[in-house]
């Protein structure tokens, strides 16, 4: 069991690692949110583990997903086949 504070510094830590490790600009929303919620530098310190750990998982999944639909995507349309055969 964890405290609301506890449950949501996490959630916006890992939101801004995932959103600025994708390119998205963050700001100092997800800040603002931390200390909304009472959470603190001492917080973010002891979650350190699992807001890394989600977040790699989140990123990995995301990089899978990416490289995943590309690849499918391309191998599998006819144009594709068609343009790679022509500059063959």
């Amino acid at each position: 069991m964890t405290t609301a504070t506890v449950r949501e510094t996490e959630a916006e830590a890992v939101a801004f690692i995932v959103g600025q490790a994708i390119g998205l600009e963050m700001g100092k929303a997800s800040s603002d949110y931390i200390q909304m919620y009472a959470g603190n530098a001492a917080l973010l310190a002891e979650s350190l583990e699992v807001i890394q750990r989600t977040s790699a998982v989140i990123l990995e999944a995301i990089t899978e997903e990416s490289t995943s639909k590309h690849t499918t995507h391309a191998a599998a349309t006819p144009e594709t086949r068609d343009e790679f055969a022509e500059v063959a």
